[in-house]
């Protein structure tokens, strides 16, 4: 409950409590020290009265001057808090006494002797013996009267208890005052955050100190006005890179129909002449013809490749169910392997919910090398795949020719390929395409082999897109 009230709540709330802990302290604390200090002030003052009072009354008794001893009891009369004093001889005789108008006579006979004082009705009672020249005479008492003690200890309490609640009603608006400065940049800062988070720009933080809320203050603008550099170089990128998407779609359009128009033209008129010319065209003149159409295949492949290269990443692909198991199987069929090529699906292979199209592009290609690629009479393609955190590993597996240690960067570059397009017929960009496709989606594309020890691609795919 405590942790979701607010900074300026807590700050006050803190500071509150604090300052009452110390009032409470304050009025328990030094009321009850003064009265202590006050009793024992007045137990010393009455030891030595009536040590002084024994003393007068002791030579008064000794000398049987009773008339002294009355003038000595005269002098309780300059103090107002005695209020009883009485003489009484060993046989229990009431010698002398005085008692303070306004008070009652009371019975002392069962006051013991003790040098600790008998409370009773407010009045402290002290007994002590008479004696003069080794001699007891008989015992004094005397009672002071604890009433202007109480009224001075009770004004006391008054005024601290005054002081306590000045003390307490000055902390709680100084924490008011505190809190305000201290929270007053943080609420600021607050209610800038929700004004940015609203879609508003262009807002700033007020700052009111120089403290380091001040400070944070002044680093949250610094940080806005990056973030609105970086905002305004990202909308200027962004319409920089969607000028050239629509360049490169243009190329793209001029590539699939103006390029591609002449190509199937020289097709068609390398057909037409051979067969104008079938019966006086030489043996070399048609195997000229034949690698001319070869070309013009190689080009178009190699065209088809640059356009579906460039738009990996720039069409939005729907996301869908797949059973890889089915797709694969598509895949293959769509191939149509040679009989000595024997390709195996591991069982278990998982559904994702995933783009189908670029999935299905790099298992084409990387099935369309293991095949393409295999020079051994029983070619065999091995497709496995494992889970990790987050992604699923896939890896295609062949027994084919290979590929050497130092061509495992190589043959990820477009363009790139290890034999002559004469003997093996590729454009150098599947490998690429699937480069770029896993790394678009967030995988990775490793590469295991040897030459003439077959090759081992493995990419992870996300679980789920």
């Amino acid at each position: 409950m405590f942790n979701n009230l607010s900074i300026r709540t807590k700050v006050i709330l803190g500071q509150t409590i604090l300052i009452a802990m110390v009032s409470l302290f304050i009025y328990s604390y030094y009321p009850r020290q003064q009265e202590k200090a006050a009793i024992k002030a007045i137990d010393s003052k009455i030891q030595s009265l009536i040590n002084m009072f024994s003393i007068g009354v002791g030579i008064g008794m000794g000398e049987m001057d009773f008339v002294a001893v009355s003038e000595a009891l005269e002098w309780a009369h300059n103090d107002s808090s005695i209020v009883y004093i009485t003489v009484v001889n060993n046989t229990g005789q009431n010698i002398a006494s005085f008692i303070a108008p306004g008070h009652e006579s009371i019975d002392v006979s069962g006051i013991p002797l003790s040098r600790k004082p008998v409370e009773i009705n407010g009045t402290l009672f002290y007994k002590t013996t008479i004696v003069y020249q080794n001699t007891t005479f008989g015992t004094l008492t005397l009672g002071y009267s604890l009433t202007q003690s109480q009224n001075t200890i009770s004004r006391l309490k008054r005024t601290t208890l005054y002081f306590c609640t000045g003390l307490f009603m000055s902390g709680v608006i100084f924490s008011f005052l505190v809190s305000n400065m201290i929270s007053g940049n943080i609420r600021e800062l607050d209610a800038t955050v929700k004004t940015i988070s609203s879609g508003a720009e262009n807002v700033r933080v007020t700052i009111h100190s120089n403290d380091e809320v001040g400070k944070l203050g002044r680093a949250f603008n610094d940080m806005l006005e990056r973030l609105e550099h970086s905002r305004k170089n990202l909308v200027r990128y962004s319409e920089q890179l969607k000028k050239q998407n629509e360049e490169l779609n243009q190329f793209s359009y001029v590539v699939s129909h103006d390029l591609k128009a002449p190509l199937r033209a020289i097709f068609k008129l390398s057909e037409w002449i051979e067969e104008d010319m079938h019966g006086s065209m030489s043996e070399e003149s048609k195997k000229n013809m034949q690698i001319l159409r070869g070309r013009v295949f190689r080009l178009e492949a190699l065209i088809n490749g640059l356009l579906q290269y460039s738009k990996i990443g720039r069409i939005n692909v729907p996301t869908e169910p797949v059973d890889i198991r089915v797709m694969l199987k598509e895949t293959i069929d769509l191939l149509n392997p040679p009989p000595h090529i024997t390709i195996t699906i591991q069982k278990g292979m998982p559904v994702l919910n995933t783009k189908k199209y670029p999935l299905q592009q790099v298992f084409i290609n990387l099935l369309s090398n293991a095949i393409k690629y295999n020079d051994k009479e029983q070619g065999l393609i091995n497709i496995t795949c494992s889970k990790m955190p987050g992604f699923y590993r896939f890896t295609v597996e062949d027994n084919g020719m290979g590929i050497a240690p130092a061509y495992h960067q190589k043959v990820f570059e477009i363009f790139q390929t290890l034999q002559s397009r004469d003997t093996v017929e590729g454009t150098g960009v599947g490998l690429s395409i699937i480069k770029k496709s896993v790394e678009d989606m967030g995988g990775t594309v490793t590469l295991r082999s040897e030459e003439n020890k077959g090759a081992t691609f493995s990419f992870t795919w996300p679980q789920s897109v």
